[in-house]
Formats: structure tokens, C-alpha cells, sequence
């Protein structure tokens, strides 16, 4: 690999290119457009990419109308958040977002798709600019550049990931300078790709980054070792990094800021893994010319052209004449298979093998350099080929019976016809064999791109949104319910946990888009899916044990609780009558409006008969909002406090209780008294019983018969006086401790074929012992098991509350559940006697929890109504700020609902004060009795510095450009 900085002309090779790429893009799009789809994701795309782009193409246009105006702080992002922290992440960085400035408002999905476009157009560009500095021939170099840009990594990332598109543009960039370093040239061209980099997304800039210092110090070992001006190359590298990261400072420090105090430190490395599950080194051989299954294999995509694997073996027959490939690819082999690889390159988090995208650019390598030299091959490089590809194809064979999955069948076709290709070459020698060759890799990459898009195959279809159902999601997002609400005075929404109120254009069984973000109703909805959320509100819900607590998704709706609902402010929610927990309504909320009925006659009706009797009405489907009166105002004072100890001794649902009762806080308590926390939640006593009639120990509950259910029995409710203490009563599961223990593979065959003995009832029933074991034991490899993943479900009137631990190729969305609360539902009558629980899967549980039933009555109104008199008046909203007025009869704290950070900053009466962390999370500040004036300014933590810096690092590349310059000239003229 001898790079050259030889000029050449490449004006063919790139309109080539492009030709090459409009098939290529018919391939990969062609799918989306013919069936009806859009290029939108309904999952990412749909909450984070295509609206933060719309938003922040939005702020943009404000702040070039109003200079020096820009909004740090966003009300509709979940409870609140920095806007710059999280553009930072999705867009700002992004130069491609800002072509949507070049479309107006009404186009922004069309944008969405047309950068998309063009985003993988510039990946091939980056592959055909780094491929130029070889003596390779331009067919060779199409060639290199379509099994770059054709990948199974970049065909589900461009469509749902699009930014991740940025990495694979940048890293052969990054390795062309590298290289012009290391041969003496200039570094400035090394400074603007490294500060592009930096500025891109902190996270590509630490993949990129470990992955420029792998190449460095392996081709310089490799290659430099004994010819290289170190001091020289040492002090370039050190000019263009420290410069780089000066420049870039206005990204870096707010985003090392935003990222040392979100929600994401403290993962648990690796998911707990310390090694993959079985399936996924089955699967790998396979991985390399199909992969279809890059979720199920922790992002461990590959699926490049099926050639890649001839390439491969030739420069492995060869690793004298190709060390550095030979060398990252082996290591790279090495990495894919220790999860704690994954997790390192993922921040010490989940084992996401997404570092992957770095090798792309060494297999498209190996595939220029096999066309390259396809010619000059001899018999002996045949027959090495020919019998590798025995071998592959054998282990495909063995997976394919296994795994019974015929995805492999057209990339195996393409291996032989590869195969035969190279045959071909040698013996009958035809006059253009880099036309053949470009010509199969171009059809290859295009079938896996029509595959990997076309519906009941690679089906990516099925996830896509159809055309226009982005705009009628968010015009329809609330049954438009919303329309006439207008947020003010300042309140928020939600909706219920599970509950879909929009459905996919697919059936009406089919769950529909997820939705978590809502950035286009211009409601203040309390529901934020990011990247960075903030740590206090994490450790909120955690210590609340919100079940539905995810690291990117901090509250969802609040698992439903009714007073985690107040506090949050939340006047309205939005329910979908045929969606999951449309009955699960918290308490104090009521039918405020609904949309027209609608009438299903197939799904969801009582008996015809009935009916036909008048003794049942058709059941309609609406979508129905309800009203609280019972919301927390933003702002409140709070004179009555709880200290840290209390607190901390409280159970979870006396934590949320306590919410309406006293305030936490971070800080001084002076004037204020003890919070009367009059106990409100009671411990019902409880019994698991099996249904084969024996009482059950949950400590250590042995589950061997998946068709085993259990009654939760609460034997003191049979008494009617104690039962009628219980109305008016949300009922809640307090889990202090989880721990799953799954069979060992021998043990689930095992407990399996005893329960398939016990069902064979009828006469004359014969169980093949040795087929079910093989059936067992492929079931279970296949879905990963033994693994730690299970669900806890728990069924009352309302529908199936679950607690649920997800299995660790969740990646990102995985958290470890050794404890939760789970609310079975709000009670305006009595309590259930019982509840029907049933875990998902064999193994041992031990489950120490304690039932209790949270007293929503009178005494809580009189709470709230007192909240509420004590809330910050003539509230008013301006950019970064938020004020108003109160009086206080005592000394107290002004708490609120809104997430702390470092970056606000409060006046209280035109004074600058001091802000305090209230009930864990929460912003608030001190006052003492009186009439007050109070003001909240918010700015992004570390801005300011990274501005200073920034400008420093532009002041000293100007000195450095200058004094270069001058240098330059005294040389030339000397």
C-alpha cells in the first residue's frame, strides 16, 4: 500500500463515479419509493432526526434574523433541556443538516430524503478521493468505492441513522492526511479534517480518533518505521491535534459537559457481558457476505459484496506484501470477538460493535487491490481461492441447516459466479477484466440493496413510514385533541403507557410508530427520547423506581403513577380507546373531550347477540382526552422540607407521596420545618399462590413449567370493613430486590421435554426424546439462551403490568433490573382480592417485594390545593428565562419541576442568588418571607469557555498560517 501525492486526472473517474452511483441509489431507494415508503425510519428518524433538523433549520433562520439570539433552553423537549447539548449531538455539527436551509418549512421531509441522498453519494466520493492516491485504475477504484458504500451497516444507518453516514465520509479523509503527514507534507489539511471531525459529533470523534491512532501506529511499524523524520511527523501531529481541539473547544467543552452529567455515566460496562451468546460466533462466518442480522449481532453488521470474502484470502495468501491489512483486519477479527472491545469503542457502555464502520474502508481495500491484480493471477492463487471458498461454503451450509434461513442463498451465488469470474480471467483472458469484475460487484451490491429494502426479505420496508404519514402523524399525533389547547398557562401532557394512538398504515394489530419525542405539536409533553438526558433526572426516576426508566428515555409516562403525573405537571393526557391500559387512567383525571366514535364491527365487539338484545352497546374507538385539576404548578414555594436521611428511608412510593407533603433539599433548610409525612402508604399483606394449589416462596421461586401461573392473594381484603379503608387507592409492587437466575442450556432441554411428557395425555402418545432435545437446544441458541432477559407479568382489570429485564443486545436501551416499582393501576373503589402473575421464562426468581396501596384522597386535594396557592405567579417565558412573582409567608424554598443544571442561574428581587437542587433534580432557590420577584436565567454550561477557546485556537492557527507563509516565501526565494 504505497500512497502517492501524485497528481492524476480523475475528472472521468468521478463522472464514472456518479453514473455509478445514480444505478446504485435506484437500488437502494428504488424499494422505499416503488412500495409506497418514504426514506424515514419510524423509529430515530421519526422522533430525532427529521424533526431536530426542521427545528434546528428553524432556530437558524431566527438567529439570522435576530444575530446574537439563540435559544439554550427548549420547554418542549420532555421537562426541559438544553438545546445546544442536544443539536450539538444531532445537527450542529452536521454539515449536511444545514442544506434544509436551501428548502422551505412545508419541505422538510422531501429535504430529509434529498440530503439522505446525498449524504451516501459523499460516502463514495470520500472512497474514490482517498482510492486516487493508488496506482489503481479507475474500474478498480469503482469497484473499491461500491462495496465501501453498499454495506450492510450504511444500508440500515443512512435510512436510519443518517448521521452515521459522517464517520464513513471522514475516515478515509482522515487516513489520506495521516499519510500526507507521514511523508513530510504539510499538516494543515490534517487540521481541517480533524477539526471537522471534533466538531461532527463527540462520539464519531472518539471512534475516529482511537481508530487515526490504530492506523498511525500501525503504519508506521508497518511501513515508516525506519525512514520517518519522528521529531518532524511528532510535532505536525501535535500542531494539527492541539489545533484541532482549540478550534473545535465551542462543541467539545459543552458536549464533555453535557455528556459527564447525563444519564449515560455509570452504565454497567458491556451490558454485564463477557462474552457473546453462542449464536453470534455461529453467525459470524456468515456475518461477512450477508448481514442481514446486524441488531441480533451488537451492530456487528459487515454484509459487503461477496467477492470481499476471494479478496480477503488473497491478501492473506500474500501478508508480507499487505502487512497493515493483514495485521488490522486479524485484530479487527480479535476485537469482534470480546464484548468489553464494544463497550470500550461505545464510552464503557453497551458492547455496540458500531467501532465496525472503521473497517470498511480496509475490506473495500482488499477488493481494489484483488480487481487490481486479478489478472496476474496464477493457477496456485486460483486453487488457494477455490479451496477457501470449499471450506466457507461448507461452514454456510452447516449454518444454514442450523439456522434454517435462505438470506444466504444470493450472496453464495455471487461467491461462486465471483469465483468462476476469476476462472474465467486466467484462462480465456478478455480484453477488459476490471468491466467483468465492476460489472458483478456492482449488480452484487445492487441485489443486496433491493434485498435488504424489499418487503418479506431484508423487509426494511416494514419499517419505514409511507408518504404523507409523516405529516398526518404529526397532525393527528392526539386524535387532534390538541388543536384549541394552547399551553398557557404553562402545564404539560402525556399519554398512557403502551397506549399507541397512532397506528402504522399496516393493520390494525400492527403496534404502529414509536413515539417518544414530540417536537411539532408545540405541547410540553413530559415523554424525551436522546442521547444525553439529564443525570438528575435519572437518578430521580431511579430512586422513584420508574419502571419505565431507560437511560435515553428518562420518564416515558411515568409508568402511569398518579402523583409522578402532578408533579410533573401534566393537565392533560391523551388515550387511545382500543390501544393497551386505556383504562388505566391516574387518579383526579377526567373525560374531557373525545373524538367522534368510530365502530369496528370485527374487532373488539360483545357478543352479536347481546348486542342484537340491547344488553351490550357496540364498543366505539376514539381517541379521548382527560383533564387533572390536580397538576403542580411549574413553580412553587415549599415551606415545609424533608432531610436527606428521611428521605433516604422512605420506600419508593412514599418518595413520590412525600412529593405533595415537603420538599428535598440540596442545600440550606433555614426557616423551614420538618415535612409532616403522615403516612399515606400502607403494606398489604400478601401470598403467591401456584395454580396447582401450593403456596409459593417468591424468594426463591423455582419456575419450571412455563405453563405454571401464580395468584398474588391479598387474604386481608376478603375482609370487607379493612377492604372499604382501600378506596380512592392506587395499588402499587415494591420490588427491593430482583434476581433472575437462568437454567443452564442442559437444565431448559431438560424442564422443556418433562413439560412436553406431562401434556402428552392422550393414549398411545410417544415423545421423541432425541428429536425435542435437538429442537430444544436449537431454540435456544438461536434466541440466545441461557441470557438474563425475562418479564414479570402481573394482570388485573386494567391489562398486564410488566417488569421487564431486556436482553443485552438492546444495546443502548439496556438497563439492569434488580429493582422497580410497578403500578398495577388507580382504584376509585376497592381494591383487587387478587392478581394473576406469571413470569416469561424457567429459571429462579427471587423477588423480595412488598404490596402497598398509595391513599389518593381528600387529604392529598388538601395538598395539592395548597401547592397550587403557593405557585410563582405572572409567570412569564422569554428567550432563557423564565420569572414571576410571589409572596411567601415564611421562609422556604421556590421549587419546581424543571431539571437542574449547573447552567441556571437565579435573581431574586434584581440580586443574584444562589440555586439549589430540590427534590433530587429539580431547580429551585431559597426565599425568605415576603414579596418576591424571581427570575431564572438559563445558559449552556461551558459555552462560554469553549468560545474563548475557540477563538484562541483560531487566533493561533492565524499567527501559525502567517509566520508558515512567510517562511514558504524566504525559502522560495532563497
Amino acid at each position: 500500500m504505497n500512497f502517492t501525492f501524485t497528481r492524476r486526472s480523475v475528472k472521468q473517474l468521478y463522472l464514472k463515479y456518479t453514473v455509478m452511483f445514480v444505478f446504485l441509489a435506484v437500488c437502494i431507494f428504488g424499494t422505499y419509493l416503488l412500495t409506497g415508503h418514504t426514506f424515514i425510519l419510524s423509529k430515530d428518524a421519526l422522533n430525532q432526526h427529521l424533526p431536530l433538523m426542521a427545528n434546528y433549520r428553524a432556530a437558524l433562520i431566527h438567529f439570522f434574523h435576530h444575530p446574537g439570539q439563540f435559544q439554550y433552553w427548549s420547554w418542549k423537549m420532555g421537562l426541559g433541556t438544553d438545546t445546544f447539548q442536544v443539536y450539538s449531538y444531532y445537527t450542529i455539527g452536521d454539515v449536511f443538516a444545514y442544506l434544509a436551509l436551501l428548502f422551505p418549512a412545508a419541505k422538510m421531509t422531501l429535504a430529509y430524503q434529498v440530503i439522505t441522498v446525498i449524504r451516501l453519494y459523499c460516502v463514495g466520493l470520500a472512497f474514490v478521493y482517498f482510492a486516487q492516491h493508488f496506482r489503481f485504475r479507475d474500474n478498480v477504484i469503482l469497484a473499491g468505492a461500491a462495496t465501501y458504500m453498499v454495506n450492510a451497516f450504511l444500508l440500515y444507518a443512512c435510512i436510519a441513522q443518517p448521521f452515521f453516514t459522517t464517520p464513513f465520509i471522514l475516515f478515509p479523509l482522515i487516513v489520506v492526511q495521516l499519510e500526507r503527514v507521514l511523508q513530510g507534507r504539510s499538516a494543515w489539511p490534517l487540521v481541517g479534517v480533524f477539526t471537522w471531525m471534533l466538531i461532527s459529533n463527540y462520539y464519531f470523534a472518539f471512534v475516529l480518533g482511537i481508530g487515526a491512532v490504530l492506523y498511525l501506529i500501525l503504519r508506521v511499524t508497518t511501513h515508516y518505521r525506519t525512514r520517518l523524520n519522528y521529531w518532524q511527523t511528532l510535532a505536525k501531529l501535535a500542531f494539527a491535534t492541539i489545533s484541532s481541539i482549540l478550534v473545535s473547544a465551542v462543541m467539545l467543552v459543552p458536549e464533555l459537559i453535557a455528556v459527564m452529567n447525563s444519564t449515560r455515566t455509570g452504565s454497567e460496562f458491556a451490558n454485564g457481558l463477557k462474552a457473546y451468546p453462542l449464536y453470534y460466533y455461529l453467525f459470524l462466518p456468515k456475518q461477512l457476505i450477508n448481514g442481514g442480522q446486524w441488531y441480533f449481532m451488537y451492530w456487528t453488521a459487515l454484509g459487503i459484496v461477496s467477492i470481499g470474502f476471494l479478496a480477503l484470502v488473497y491478501i492473506y495468501s500474500r501478508p508480507k506484501q499487505y502487512p497493515l491489512l493483514t495485521i488490522s483486519l486479524a485484530l479487527a477479527l480479535i476485537m469482534l470477538l470480546i464484548p468489553a472491545v464494544g463497550a470500550f469503542f461505545n464510552g464503557m457502555m453497551s458492547a455496540s460493535n458500531r467501532w465496525t464502520l472503521l473497517i470498511y474502508l480496509l475490506l473495500a481495500m482488499t477488493v481494489c487491490i484483488l480487481v487490481q491484480n486479478a489478472p496476474q493471477l496464477s493457477h496456485r492463487d486460483l486453487w488457494i481461492l477455490s479451496w477457501t471458498t470449499g471450506v466457507y461454503l461448507l461452514i454456510l451450509i452447516v449454518t444454514f441447516f442450523f439456522e434454517n434461513n435462505d438470506d444466504i442463498f444470493m450472496p453464495v451465488i455471487f461467491l461462486i459466479v465471483s469465483l468462476l469470474l476469476l476462472w474465467m480471467i486466467d484462462l480465456h483472458r478478455p480484453q477488459s477484466p476490471d468491466r467483468w469484475l465492476l460489472g458483478l460487484i456492482v449488480l452484487n451490491a445492487a441485489f443486496n440493496a433491493v434485498y435488504s429494502a424489499f418487503p418479506y426479505n431484508g423487509n426494511f420496508t416494514k419499517n419505514m413510514l409511507s408518504r404523507g404519514e409523516y405529516q398526518a402523524i404529526t397532525a393527528n399525533r392526539y386524535g387532534g385533541l390538541d388543536q384549541g389547547l394552547t399551553g398557557k398557562p404553562f402545564y404539560r401532557v402525556s399519554t398512557v403507557s403502551q397506549n399507541q394512538i397512532i397506528n402504522s398504515s399496516g393493520s390494525a394489530d400492527d403496534l404502529g410508530p414509536n413515539l417518544d419525542n414530540d417536537l411539532t405539536s408545540g405541547l410540553n409533553n413530559i415523554d424525551s427520547y436522546y442521547s444525553l438526558q439529564n443525570k438528575y433526572l435519572g437518578q430521580f426516576n431511579t430512586s422513584l423506581q420508574n419502571n419505565q426508566y431507560q437511560a435515553n428515555i428518562p420518564i416515558r409516562q411515568a409508568d402511569d403513577r398518579s402523583v409522578m403525573n402532578n408533579f410533573f405537571g401534566v393537565k392533560y393526557l391523551f388515550v387511545q380507546s382500543n390501544g393497551k391500559n386505556a383504562t388505566k387512567i391516574p387518579a383526579g383525571y377526567f373525560m374531557d373531550k373525545a373524538t367522534d366514535p368510530v365502530i369496528n364491527y370485527d374487532s373488539g365487539q360483545p357478543n352479536p347477540r347481546a348486542i342484537q338484545k340491547g344488553k351490550a352497546p357496540f364498543v366505539p374507538t376514539q381517541t379521548i382526552r382527560y383533564q387533572s385539576k390536580q397538576a403542580f404548578p411549574l413553580l412553587y414555594w415549599q415551606g415545609d422540607y424533608i432531610s436527606a436521611k428521611r428521605y433516604q428511608s422512605l420506600s419508593p412510593t412514599a418518595k413520590e407521596r412525600a412529593l405533595a407533603a415537603g420538599v428535598l433539599v440540596d442545600g440550606s433548610t433555614k426557616g423551614m420545618r420538618p415535612a409532616n409525612l403522615h403516612n399515606q402508604v400502607y403494606t398489604l399483606k400478601s401470598v403467591l399462590v401456584s395454580n396447582r394449589l401450593n403456596q409459593v416462596n417468591p424468594h426463591q421461586l423455582k419456575y419450571t413449567d412455563s405453563d405454571e401461573t401464580y395468584q398474588l392473594q391479598f387474604p386481608e381484603l376478603e375482609n370487607k370493613k379493612f377492604a372499604k379503608r382501600f378506596k380512592q387507592t392506587e395499588l402499587h409492587i415494591e420490588f427491593s430486590k430482583i434476581k433472575y437466575t437462568p437454567f443452564s442450556m442442559k437444565e431448559q432441554i431438560k424442564y422443556d421435554q418433562e413439560h412436553l411428557q406431562q401434556m402428552a395425555v392422550n393414549p398411545g402418545s410417544v415423545i421423541n426424546q432425541r428429536f425435542t432435545k435437538y429442537q430444544y437446544w436449537r431454540y435456544h441458541v438461536l434466541n440466545g439462551s441461557p441470557d438474563i432477559s425475562f418479564k414479570l407479568n402481573y394482570t388485573s382489570k386494567f391489562g398486564t403490568a410488566s417488569v421487564v429485564q431486556a436482553k443485552q443486545n438492546v444495546l443502548s436501551l439496556f438497563k439492569k433490573v434488580t429493582n422497580s416499582t410497578l403500578n398495577i393501576g388507580y382504584y376509585q373503589g376497592g381494591l383487587p382480592e387478587t392478581l394473576t402473575f406469571q413470569p416469561s421464562k424457567l429459571g429462579t426468581y427471587q423477588l423480595d417485594y412488598k404490596v402497598v396501596a398509595e391513599k389518593l384522597d381528600s387529604h392529598y386535594d388538601q395538598q395539592v390545593r395548597a401547592i397550587q396557592q403557593h405557585a410563582l405567579t405572572n409567570l412569564q417565558f422569554k428567550r432563557n428565562q423564565v420569572s414571576g412573582t410571589i409572596t411567601t409567608p415564611r421562609s422556604g424554598i421556590l421549587t419546581s419541576s424543571i431539571p437542574y443544571s449547573i447552567g441556571w442561574s437565579v435573581n431574586v428581587d434584581g440580586h443574584r442568588a444562589k440555586t439549589v437542587r430540590t427534590n433530587q433534580a429539580f431547580l429551585g432557590v431559597w426565599l425568605p418571607a415576603g414579596q418576591h420577584h424571581v427570575a431564572f436565567n438559563y445558559q449552556t454550561p461551558g459555552l462560554k469557555t469553549g468560545v474563548k477557546m475557540s477563538l484562541i485556537g483560531l487566533g493561533w492557527l492565524l499567527i501559525t498560517a502567517g509566520v508558515s507563509c512567510v517562511w514558504k516565501r524566504r525559502q522560495h526565494q532563497e
